[in-house]
């Protein structure tokens, strides 16, 4: 009886993964010439490094008529790192739309950058608020 179920189990096994070998090759069949896109029809390739990358730290310094600003990493582990900001970048503080220059050294941002040209260009800056401080626990009275 285990010798009938082993074989009948080999043979079910066999026909699945053939039917995936023979579908996997009608896939990769190219379409006929007329079909094909003209060279000039077809989209530009996409960049390199297209992707938008995320950092969080502190602002080292920022240079509004070179529209760069250079953040130190919040591990402490990395170097500052200089970004370019594009004209339509978005930057905000609090919820409100901001300006470059209405950042200061200090501040702690979360950039988001694309890689252009061997450069980072920001996309996006948000300056983070510092928390409130907790309020002051009451003093109790002591016992006596």
């Amino acid at each position: 009886m285990f010798k009938k179920l082993s074989i009948c189990v080999t043979v079910l096994c066999a026909f699945a993964f053939t039917g995936t070998v023979f579908a996997d090759d009608q896939a990769v069949t190219p379409p006929p010439a007329a079909a094909q896109a003209t060279p000039a029809a077809t989209p530009a390739a996409p960049a390199k490094h297209s992707k938008t990358s995320i950092i969080s730290g502190a602002v080292v310094s920022v240079d509004a008529t070179a529209k760069q600003i250079v953040v130190k990493g919040s591990e402490g582990k990395m170097d500052s790192i200089t970004f370019d900001v594009s004209d339509d970048a978005n930057i905000r503080k609090a919820g409100k739309e901001i300006a470059l220059t209405d950042i200061a050294a200090g501040d702690r941002v979360m950039v988001a950058f694309k890689h252009k040209d061997d450069k980072r260009v920001a996309t996006s800056i948000k300056v983070r608020t510092p928390k409130p401080a907790a309020p002051a626990a009451p003093a109790t009275p002591e016992a006596k």
